[in-house]
């Protein structure tokens, strides 16, 4: 939203700023920030506010929130929350208005701005990863668009075909000519060969017919929304949705599970009908286990589906849930609250994550996390909440550097002594192998589960 104000505003003596406040140990290190930036594709300046010094002279007490300055520096407006982009527009232009009718000197020559070099490689910032048979689907979220690879049998993956045009937009159409925005969470529906997409920038539902490539709208109307309501069923092309995340097919019911990130929420899309509706989930930011329409998550950013049980990865409160489809109910198998985060393997309560992205199930009732901004991948018994670390020690691996430096980019054996990762927010697991999208090393990494025996399948430069 700000990114299109910008570029309407790009004429007026306009200036946005943002601050950086984190809230996160993780997103205190200035590295973690110049990635977030160029993710994004930000082109303000963002100053990092480590010790909430800012935070605190300007009052402010929500993520988000947005402070007004007029030309002579007086706060003329401040609130919490995402705005609406037209009611912004709106102040600020008559804002403008004023100063010009009181005859104050505003700026007529842009800052010298130097915007963060961008994401280079076949991948840039691969969000999600899911492996079928012999087939391989990337989120190749920088680049906007999704990436098809084939699995050989020597342990590598050959890029097949890409979904998409490579630039943001919302656009139905071709492989080659349809567009997308900043694309996550990936679905396969096996019997009727259609990838679902989980649009994020778009904040859309996409469908993907992999026998022709074709890409169509499932759900969304392309505009940021405020939520459905409770209870009931709408056609999937008037819904307007918020930052869906994540993905889960259901082939039994015949339903797409959906992680709507934005309005703290799980949602259900039913492709037959063209329907989509409230699963779980009042709205509320909060850590609230219990029935389906009183219990609350925060920002769901990972969905794992093993027969009726919805597992989650509950990003905000650093927390893993699980939904129960039969039962319609939500617990906690493990983490803290909105507060309680860190890096730290036991059990239930006493586990300590840092902003998980991704899970996935694997036979044997086990879980895998990517405990992302611990830059680690966990192992989860749901039953009794006990997790403990597999690979990463807790520090960020930069490829890049590592290459520059002569170290070795990624050691043979993945251990929790090594640093492997660098945010990782993608996991899959398909028979012996665990599928991890290495997010700001940009690639993906394949690791045998029984020896360890880690490799690059994709990416990474």
């Amino acid at each position: 939203m700000l990114a299109r104000l910008e570029r309407k505003l790009a004429g007026e003596p306009v200036l946005f700023i943002g601050v950086h406040s984190p809230k996160f140990p993780n997103e205190r290190d200035e590295m973690m920030v110049r990635e977030a930036v160029r993710r994004y594709g930000v082109t303000h300046p963002v100053v990092v506010d480590s010790r909430h010094s800012i935070w605190r002279q300007y009052d402010v007490h929500a993520w988000p929130t947005l402070v007004i300055v007029d030309p002579l520096g007086r706060i003329v407006g401040q609130a919490s929350g995402e705005p609406d982009e037209a009611p912004l527009e709106s102040v600020i232009v008559r804002i403008l208005e004023a100063a010009r009718e009181k005859g104050v000197t505003l700026a007529k020559d842009r800052l010298p701005l130097r915007p963060e070099r961008s994401a280079y490689g076949r991948l840039a910032y691969p969000g999600k990863v899911l492996a079928r048979g012999d087939r391989l689907f990337v989120s190749d979220t920088g680049h906007h668009q999704i990436v098809e690879m084939q699995l050989t049998p020597d342990g590598t993956a050959r890029e097949r075909r890409r979904f998409g045009e490579g630039a943001p937009g919302f656009l139905d159409g071709s492989t080659d000519y349809a567009r997308l925005s900043h694309p996550n969470g990936l679905a396969l529906d096996e019997q009727a060969n259609v990838l679902f997409v989980a649009d994020t920038g778009n904040h859309a539902i996409r469908h993907v017919a992999l026998d022709t490539g074709r890409v169509t709208t499932a759900a969304g109307t392309g505009e940021k929304g405020h939520g459905l309501p409770a209870g009931q069923r709408v056609s999937g092309t008037v819904a307007a949705l918020r930052s869906p995340w994540d993905l889960a097919w259901d082939a039994p019911r015949e339903t797409l599970y959906i992680a709507m990130a934005g309005t703290h929420q799980l949602y259900a899309y039913e492709p037959a009908t063209h329907t989509i509706s409230v699963l779980a989930g009042t709205g509320a930011e909060a850590r609230v286990d219990g029935p389906f329409d009183r219990c609350a998550f925060a920002q769901p950013s990972g969905l794992a589906l093993a027969g009726d049980r919805l597992s989650i990865a509950d990003s905000e409160i650093s927390c893993v849930r699980e939904a129960d489809l039969q039962a319609k109910t939500v617990r906690t198998i493990a983490g803290g609250d909105l507060f309680e985060f860190g890096d730290q393997d036991g059990v239930g309560d006493a586990v300590r994550l840092q902003h998980p992205m991704g899970i996935a199930a694997a036979a044997g009732d086990r879980l895998y996390i990517a405990d992302s901004f611990n830059h680690k991948v966990k192992e989860i018994e749901p039953g009794p909440g006990r997790v403990r670390t597999l690979y990463g020690n807790g520090q960020p691996l930069h490829a890049e550097l590592a290459v520059a430096n002569f170290w070795l980019a990624l050691p043979a054996i993945a251990t929790k002594q090594r640093s492997i990762f660098f945010e990782p927010e993608g996991l899959c697991v398909a028979g012996p192998r665990l599928f991890v999208a290495d997010t700001n090393n940009h690639r993906i990494v394949g690791i045998e589960l029984p020896t360890g025996v880690a490799s690059i399948l994709a990416g990474g430069s």
